[in-house]
């Protein structure tokens, strides 16, 4: 057979160069017939070759692979709106959450679309030129036609992933459920709500046609931290009434201080008191509307309550060595913690896991190397399977080599184990029935012209973090962690609070010296009767 040589064929990745003639059509040395080149006979000559004529290919018009400019954008929101119903319907049949709070946050974000609208639906858009991703949320050239709310002079308008659990929690708070800040990161952390590694839990389709720079804000490439989710909350809360006029509710203060007292295993003693002190520093407990001046840590409403709390237990049980007697059996200052033991229950509670064997929710993705070396088996399985269920996209294509990595070994030798359930309920009444043991009474001295030292004087004050003793830093670590905050942020807010207090004492003080200075000088006849305020009228019963 003679063959012609000639460009390569092209065909399913044959690079065959050379060709031969069959029934007027040219085909490849493998047999791949070549489109658009072919031999006509003419009849008028016959018996000769013929002319060769090429015949165009049809253009084929490929399909977009990846959506550009608005149309991107629209697909971006629908994809953020998915995620954030999977972590509605998370919270509602996994958590317990009232099935309504779907219908809260859904309200919530159509709200918020509204502020979309000129990206997704003006017209002729698919004529113009693409919408590229910038380094900022959005330019500031879109919106200088409309009132923004600039937090911090950056404009909230392109949706964060962050968002979206601030958004669930602005949910919760509308409908007066009593939910913290800490308890929507932990959720996050032990990967009970959509979070890390939202993007692989959405359909392929949809993934194949999202630009890579949409992909970029919804993968997380850093663990959340707590007081970022305290300052979207608060960003969100404030844009929400600047653009809306939607003011959140008060938190459901009691049902939260009750459940952070019983977390910190505090006598119940400790509620009376912060009431009375949130009097007293005006604490409305409810996310501003406004902001004066600089931003101060003491805005946000939980950390005023965690803020309340500390002051009362330094009012009540404080950390030094100064034996305080009250003067009768009635005060809620006649009992006393050990707090080397407080702190021994603490830890026993946080260790609760380990001493069971397992590794722990939450405590998979804080895990370090030297972590994993000292795990064992067991506990590598559950690290291995926390891993594979979190991290790996099972909807992408394998490869070759993926058969030598089989998945789910572990699971299938632990089919027949019920899996156990990390109960912290049943666990912190398990910390609450050993308060006995660190919880002891104090002498009472009825002598009220006793010089002895009274619960609320000599009141310490730490005015940094060096300046607290080691049982005091145990309980501030815990109190910050409870809530979600750092301790630096937890000691700034207590010690912003107790200026405030002295302030108070010190108008006190000087109302009852004027009030006095007047009787003395005859300058008044009815003068309101004023009595001295210090620490230790704030400990009374409130019937004053």
């Amino acid at each position: 057979m003679e063959y012609i040589t000639r460009e390569p064929c092209g065909q399913e990745g044959c690079r065959e160069t050379r060709f031969y003639l069959d029934n007027g059509l040219w085909f490849c040395r493998r047999g791949h017939q070549q489109l658009g080149r072919q031999v006509e006979e003419d009849p008028d000559d016959f018996g000769t070759q013929g002319k060769t004529n090429r015949v165009k290919k049809p253009v084929i018009e490929k399909a977009q692979k990846k959506y550009r400019g608005r149309q991107a954008y629209r697909l971006f929101l629908h994809i953020y709106q998915l995620i954030l119903w999977k972590q509605c319907h998370a919270l509602v049949n996994d958590r317990g959450f009232p099935p309504q709070l779907e219908n809260v946050v859904r309200d919530l974000w159509a709200l918020r679309l509204e502020t979309y609208a000129k990206k997704i639906t003006e017209v002729n858009d698919e004529d113009s030129q693409p919408e590229f991703f910038s380094s900022q949320p959005a330019s500031a050239r879109e919106d200088t036609d409309t009132d923004t709310f600039k937090p911090r002079s950056k404009l909230i308008q392109w949706p964060r992933l962050i968002d979206t659990v601030a958004l669930c929690y602005l949910g919760a708070i509308l409908m007066r459920l009593p939910v913290s800040v800490g308890e929507f990161y932990q959720m996050t952390i032990r990967n009970e709500i959509l979070y890390y590694r939202a993007f692989i839990h959405i359909p392929r389709d949809m993934k194949e046609k999202l630009p890579q720079e949409y992909i970029a804000l919804l993968d997380t490439t850093r663990l959340l931290k707590a007081e970022d989710l305290h300052t979207a909350v608060f960003d969100l809360s404030l844009l929400y009434y600047r653009q809306f006029r939607l003011q959140l509710p008060p938190l459901n203060a009691p049902a939260i201080l009750y459940r952070l007292i019983r977390r910190l295993a505090l006598p119940v003693d400790i509620y009376p008191v912060v009431k009375r002190l949130q009097i007293l520093l005006g604490f409305t407990i409810e996310y501003p509307t406004k902001i004066v001046g600089k931003r101060r840590p003491l805005d946000k409403p939980e950390l005023q309550l965690v803020t309340l709390i500390v002051i009362a237990t330094k009012l009540l049980f404080p950390f030094d060595d100064v034996q305080r007697h009250p003067t009768s059996a009635q005060e809620p200052a006649v009992q006393a913690i050990d707090w080397a033991v407080w702190t021994s229950v603490q830890d026993r509670f946080e260790r609760r896991d380990a001493s069971a064997g397992k590794v722990g929710k939450g405590k998979e993705i804080l895990a370090s190397e030297g972590d994993v070396l000292a795990m064992s088996p067991d506990q590598l399985d559950q690290y291995m399977d926390w891993y594979e269920n979190s991290w790996l996209d099972s909807g992408k294509e394998t490869s070759a080599l993926a058969s030598l990595f089989p998945l789910g070994a572990s699971k299938e030798n632990r089919q027949d184990i019920p899996a156990e359930k990390d109960n912290k309920e049943d666990s912190i009444d398990s910390m609450l029935r050993m308060a006995p043991q660190y919880i002891k009474s104090r002498a009472v001295v009825g002598d009220p012209d006793s010089d002895i030292p009274r619960p609320g004087s000599l009141y310490p004050r730490y005015r940094q973090e060096s300046d607290l003793p080691d049982s005091a830093r145990v309980f501030y670590e815990t109190a910050a962690k409870v809530v979600g905050i750092s301790l630096p942020t937890l000691v700034r807010c207590v010690s912003q609070a107790e200026i405030q207090i002295n302030k108070w004492l010190e108008d006190q003080r000087r109302i009852k010296h004027f009030a006095e200075h007047e009787i003395e000088s005859g300058g008044a006849s009815e003068v309101e009767d004023t009595e001295e305020i210090d620490a230790e009228d704030i400990l009374d019963d409130g019937t004053r």
